[in-house]
């Protein structure tokens, strides 16, 4: 079965990180995606721009509304995905109990429908 890891933080971490502790935060997300891969578990992963470079589409009235940013105010943004493959939910969960963002963040579990 395939889950969805959803990795949300601060944003406002990592910019005030030293480019020394921003290489080493890098370093361990590239870790982590090199264990998914040699475990023959990853699907697909990317990190995400910024919030502020986000556009939220709202239909209103019949007319299309766009809005600049999230839709709404959050302390921890969606910074990135893991689409992975998984034989339960509880590998699913060992996986983002791996992942850096539990650490300093939160990681979302949400199982892929599939048809």
């Amino acid at each position: 079965m395939r889950y969805m890891l959803l990795l949300f933080g601060d944003e406002k971490i990592w910019a005030s990180m030293t480019p020394d502790q921003a290489a080493q935060g890098m370093a361990a997300y590239f870790a982590y995606t090199e264990e998914l891969k040699k475990a023959g578990k990853l699907v697909s992963g990317d990190e995400l721009q910024p919030t502020s470079t986000a556009k939220t589409v709202k239909i209103d009235g019949g007319k299309r509304r766009v809005v600049d940013g999230p839709y709404v105010d959050i302390k921890e943004a969606l910074g990135g995905y893991y689409l992975i493959e998984a034989d339960s939910e509880a590998e699913a969960l060992e996986w983002a109990a791996k992942c850096p963002a539990a650490s300093h963040g939160s990681v979302e579990v949400r199982p892929i429908v599939m048809r």
